[in-house]
């Protein structure tokens, strides 16, 4: 996708303006063969269940608002190294849902967290990640979109039995050209959920694990990011992948974790190197307490009831990375 100048800016007001087919959630898992009903295995939704969190400092970013204070009715049963399909939509799970905006581009991203911790902690690891497809032009929110709200993604076959949090994660980037800390009203949107699965089989690897709160930060590549600018790669935000057999998160050459991004006077190419920045993640954010109050800025409409901020700034140049995709697809 290239889109520039005015045109560019067009396509932003468009997409800040889209209403009430904007937002999403986690509405089923389908585990072993077996899909649950909406909501089981699943930690109770918050009462906007399909509202962002916008602040990725906040608690509620680990598994959304009240979250971490909830449980879900059920831990379910699934085999390590099997496939499993998360499904997402915006209103409920009918024929005729639109899952997410086609303006809420963005990727889809899977972390993995023992149970008995809560999610509190370096206790996150990422085990799916799919983000822009430069051969097809398409985003992760587009293959959702296509399958129905459905996305497969294989569990690690290595890990120890036992409970855990299943974290699924969309970043909207359509106000992402803007930094949340420098105006809160527009920057990246995340729709964080988390299952509860008890996994059986598997191995004895214990993946390095990352702080949420703590893996992203408003200005992160990937997260600070102009999607109606002029790009051809999407740097994956957040830790590195987890690979199977490697008994650590493997490094990514689209992570924000794995990347340090130099640019030399001779050359004005953005190059990637891998370098351990475990610290970064490593201690927990600042707190924030993000309430049912977290709605896009609306623009005045009768008709609206979900309506995020037109932009307003001029569009920013992009960092370019790679970007990777973990063993999974879209239906």
């Amino acid at each position: 996708m290239k889109t520039t100048g005015a045109f560019g800016s067009v396509i932003a007001l468009v997409a800040g303006i889209a209403s009430v087919s904007a937002h999403t959630y986690l509405s089923h898992l389908t585990l072993d063969g077996i899909k649950y009903d909406e909501g089981v295995c699943i930690r109770p939704y918050p009462a906007n269940r399909n509202f962002p969190v916008k602040d990725p400092s906040s608690t509620d970013l680990t598994c959304n608002v009240g979250g971490v204070t909830s449980t879900a009715a059920k831990t379910c049963p699934v085999e390590a190294g099997s496939t499993i399909t998360v499904e997402w939509h915006h209103d409920n799970d009918s024929a005729g849902d639109d899952i997410i905006d086609a303006s809420h581009e963005g990727p889809c991203l899977v972390y993995m967290a023992p149970l008995e911790t809560n999610g509190s902690g370096d206790v996150w690891f990422k085990i799916f990640e799919d983000g822009y497809d430069a051969s097809t032009k398409k985003w992760c929110v587009d293959k959702i979109r296509a399958s129905g709200g459905k996305l497969d993604v294989t569990l690690p076959a290595d890990i120890k039995a036992g409970d855990y949090l299943l974290r699924t994660e969309i970043i909207a980037l359509h106000e992402a050209d803007t930094d949340y800390a420098t105006n809160s009203a527009r920057g990246a949107q995340y729709y964080p959920n988390c299952g509860q699965i008890s996994v059986s089989g598997g191995g004895d690897a214990v993946p390095q694990g990352y702080a949420i709160p703590g893996i992203y930060k408003t200005d992160s590549p990937g997260i600070l990011f102009n999607l109606y600018s002029s790009y051809d790669s999407y740097p994956i935000p957040g830790p590195p992948l987890y690979v199977p057999g490697s008994g650590a998160g493997a490094g990514d050459s689209s992570s924000d974790a794995a990347l340090e991004v130099s640019t030399t006077e001779e050359d004005n190419s953005t190059v990637a190197s891998e370098t351990s920045t475990a610290e970064e993640y490593s201690s927990a954010a600042p707190e924030a307490s993000t309430t049912e109050e977290q709605q896009d800025t609306a623009t005045p409409s009768a008709t609206e009831k979900e309506t995020d901020v037109p932009t307003s700034s001029a569009p920013s140049s992009n960092p370019a990375a790679t970007t990777s995709v973990a063993p999974g697809k879209c239906h």
